[in-house]
């Protein structure tokens, strides 16, 4: 049976017909007839379907359209303000490049494939998004109706497509797929559907959900979805944020007009920057005789500093240094006084 045919079988239990416009549909896509109205009932819970993995499996929003198309779903045209977000955000709001494109093409050429929703669960004639929330986005913008197909999911079935659409497309950064993953676990999702939602293993899934929730979400939100940072930076980041003592510098730098001026991937290099700074700034510094022989080296933790001994390098010197504690002290008090006259 070919993927077509898989699908239809899948997708026929499922169909529902919703009223719509008399939009033309995009050139080279399947078209369907609008239907006419049938009240779509909302389904909370069950078991994730066949459904949900085998749409995972398809490459791209088009695809997926297309294909529940060709299933027999009809296309409608749907007012943008009567759709929803998912009831799990998957980004972070960044009007950049990618979506400035996205709009220019969206004003020039229509829409050119269908988003997926579901009714909403408590809202009557209204929506939630499975997938599509930029083009929803875009449309509203520039006042123009919003072109789907509806179909009746469950919760689990509607985050396991949204989380395989993206993923599929590399449409979401490596610490907005953090964050999806967060947001499901805090709804009570296990971990069995968000490593289907998001089509990962367990291991490459508790690193994922380990780093979102080791850097600060302010942080995040500040940064943005830094699309080309992938893994191992972000892992530094968090990294070198555990380091840090100096969290109120950095939300200096984050409030900062400069830095917010800047696009998301530059952001992100700023913060970098910042906190590698910080931990240069944290190295010992050495304490040399001045033949060369290293003496101490001094270790600065915020208000803490370290004098550290290397008793192979100078055997006894840190017991002679710490009985001379008091005369030293009592040097340094009488040369404060003197300076404060």
């Amino acid at each position: 049976m070919s993927r077509k045919e898989t699908l239809k079988a899948m997708l026929t239990r499922r169909e529902h017909e919703l009223p719509g416009g008399n939009s033309e549909p995009d050139h080279n896509e399947p078209q369907a007839e609008i239907a006419p109205e049938k009240r779509l009932q909302h389904i909370r819970s069950g078991a994730v379907g066949a459904m949900g993995r085998s749409l995972g499996n398809i490459a791209s929003a088009a695809d997926h359209a297309k294909a529940l198309v060709a299933a027999g779903s009809a296309v409608v045209e749907i007012p943008a303000d009567k759709i929803e977000g998912s009831f799990v955000a998957d980004r972070l709001l960044d009007d950049g490049e990618d979506f400035q494109r996205l709009t220019d093409a969206i004003r020039e050429s229509g829409q050119k494939s269908p988003i997926l929703v579901r009714p909403h669960p408590l809202k009557p004639e209204s929506y939630q998004i499975a997938f599509g929330h930029r083009r929803v986005r875009v449309l509203a913008s520039l006042g123009r109706p919003v072109k789907a197909v509806v179909q009746n999911l469950t919760d689990e079935e509607l985050v396991v497509i949204q989380g395989q659409e993206n993923s599929a497309r590399s449409d979401l950064s490596y610490i907005e797929r953090g964050l999806f993953a967060l947001a499901l676990e805090a709804r009570g999702f296990d971990r069995r559907v968000i490593m289907s939602s998001l089509g990962m293993e367990k291991t490459q899934l508790s690193k994922l959900m380990s780093v979102a929730h080791s850097v600060p979400r302010r942080v995040i939100e500040a940064i943005g979805p830094a699309p080309k940072a992938g893994r191992p930076r972000w892992i530094a980041l968090a990294e070198r944020l555990a380091q840090t003592k100096k969290a109120s510098t950095l939300d200096t730098l984050l409030e900062s007009r400069e830095f917010k001026d800047t696009d998301t991937d530059s952001r992100f290099g700023q913060v970098m920057a910042f906190l590698s700074a910080q931990r240069a700034k944290n190295k010992p510094e050495a304490i040399n005789s001045g033949q060369g022989v290293k003496l101490a080296s001094l270790e600065r933790a915020g208000a803490k500093i370290n004098l550290v001994f290397d008793d192979r390098a100078v055997p006894a010197f840190a017991d002679y240094v710490a009985a001379k504690l008091e005369q030293l002290h009592q040097s340094y008090l009488a040369d404060r006084q003197a300076e404060q006259g």
